[in-house]
């Protein structure tokens, strides 16, 4: 992800939402987490990631997502 005119972030994997969520509002932790058909946890929130180059971020920056090379694979949690 690119962030404002800087700022690169590589998302490197999944993580569980943090029950801190509910500390903004009651409720955010149960509305980011589902079940797949077949009943696994299903994350609609929480990622991992490493600075590939620092830059300042500010609000209303704009993000860019650059996807990786094919095959794409779904995100493993870390």
């Amino acid at each position: 992800m690119h962030i404002g005119a800087d700022a690169v972030v590589e998302v490197t994997g999944l993580r569980n939402p943090c029950s801190q969520l509910d500390n903004y509002q009651k409720g955010l932790t149960a509305a980011v987490l589902g079940r797949h058909p077949d009943g696994s946890l299903m994350r609609r929130a929480g990622i991992m990631g490493i600075v590939v180059e620092g830059g300042a971020v500010s609000a209303g920056d704009a993000i860019r997502v650059v996807l990786p090379a094919l095959p794409h694979l779904p995100l493993e949690r870390v």
